[in-house]
């Protein structure tokens, strides 16, 4: 098969874009032809297939909304994309036509695509598929968080409360546009248009489900890791850690202020990654300003650097405090033989089997995760016998094969 990809940047941004070349590699091992759809920023890996792309809004070097420079020209672009570009529409038929594509795999394209490509797809007579990687056909913010905490106002009630909230980026203009774009998709069904939904968890799903979807267009296809390439480790050094995008919804805040009452005064904790928003200096100064020791922030890291800090850890901890949806960290741990401390929340009790592979907390208890990090690094044995069941896990649930023959299914049919 010729399947054409949609996202909306080419170059490792975070998880969808992990994926995203994680499931093209998988494609073209299986012997498919995989061709690209994106839009044009300098960070791009470069493509035969870009003359395709779109124009990016604000310039090539502006990926994040908190890099725009606000004017009537950019407005407008954000207008286009959130709402219908057919600027996006024309070129993905375009490709459509000229690669012979067969099947269509639509990751993500809110407000810098457009859902106007799904359209295109179905004027070619294309099979659609669109993988979700978070909550954005049910809530403006796409996280289901207010003010730091859970609100379903929108699944369950008017999306103007997001308006009255200013929930997207804390602004008004911002909020009416998404908040209205939502309202034109839901208006002109477009969305009834795709053939399946593919979610990587089943509380997305069942969100879905919550809201109307229909249930036999949804198929709950966990994210993958390939296990074959890693060894897994169960020795480790004298710290603790998180690892990922830092950013509010992580909650990294409640790990710091649990990490700095611990019993063990030698235990380190490394914070790798970085943020788009500021998150990371603002935990800085929560380190500084409550004397917490031991706390090592290491800057964003990858390839053997990221690769030797997790095979070093004694263990990782996720204190996510919005219903994550299967983050790669969780099974990058695992793969290398690390128990997970979790928040008892979204994707995290479908994998983490409590007192087996990892251990689970309630959600922003900072005393419940120090209690669960101080019994986890007070027991070499647990970790070990935990890290163990971890590596089991990953090779039999969540292997390349099973993804595949699952998703493929889909495109066939």
């Amino acid at each position: 098969m010729r399947i054409l990809i949609a996202n909306y940047r080419y170059f490792i941004s975070g998880g969808p874009e992990i994926y995203m070349f994680n499931i093209k590699k998988l494609f073209e091992n299986k012997g498919h032809q995989v061709v690209p759809f994106s839009v044009k920023y300098r960070m791009n890996v470069k493509t035969e297939y870009d003359k395709y792309f779109i124009e990016p809004i604000g310039g090539e070097d502006k990926v994040y909304f908190s890099e725009y420079k606000m004017s009537p020209k950019l407005i407008i672009q954000l207008i286009g994309r959130s709402f219908y570009s057919f600027e996006a529409k024309q070129a993905f038929y375009t490709e459509i036509i000229n690669e012979k594509i067969d099947a269509v795999y639509i990751l993500h394209h809110v407000n810098k695509i457009s859902p106007s490509i799904i359209n295109a797809a179905k004027k070619a007579n294309k099979k659609v598929i669109v993988r979700l990687s978070d909550f954005f056909l049910l809530c403006p913010r796409f996280d289901f968080l207010r003010n730091g905490d859970i609100c379903e106002a929108c699944l369950k009630g008017s999306l103007f409360n997001a308006i009255r909230n200013k929930c997207v980026q804390n602004s008004f203009a911002a909020t009416t546009i998404r908040t209205f774009s939502m309202y034109f998709h839901r208006l002109i069904k477009i969305y009834d248009k795709v053939d399946y939904f593919v979610t990587p968890s089943n509380i997305l799903r069942e969100k879905l489900i919550e809201y109307g979807f229909d249930r036999e267009k949804i198929a709950h296809i966990p994210t993958f890791i390939d296990s074959s390439n890693i060894t897994p480790s169960y020795q480790s050094k004298d710290y603790i850690l998180y690892f990922g995008r830092i950013s509010k919804e992580k909650g990294v805040e409640y790990l710091i202020r649990a990490f700095k009452d611990i019993k063990d005064k030698d235990l380190k904790l490394y914070i790798v990654g970085h943020s788009n928003d500021g998150e990371i200096d603002k935990l800085k100064e929560l380190v500084e300003k409550e004397k917490i020791k031991n706390v090592i922030f290491t800057g964003k890291k990858n390839g053997e650097e990221l690769a030797n800090l997790i095979k070093d850890a004694r263990f990782v901890v996720l204190p996510s405090i919005w219903y994550d949806n299967m983050p790669n960290v969780l099974l990058e741990s695992f793969c290398y033989g690390k128990p997970v401390i979790a928040s008892n929340i979204g994707c995290f009790p479908e994998v983490i089997d409590n007192g087996k592979n990892g251990l689970l907390f309630e959600m922003k208890n900072i005393e419940d995760l120090r209690d669960k990090i101080d019994f986890l690094n007070s027991r070499p044995d647990i970790i070990e016998e935990y890290g163990k069941n971890a590596r089991k896990k990953v090779e039999n649930r969540y292997n390349s094969e099973n993804h595949y023959n699952q998703l493929i299914n889909l495109l066939k049919q």
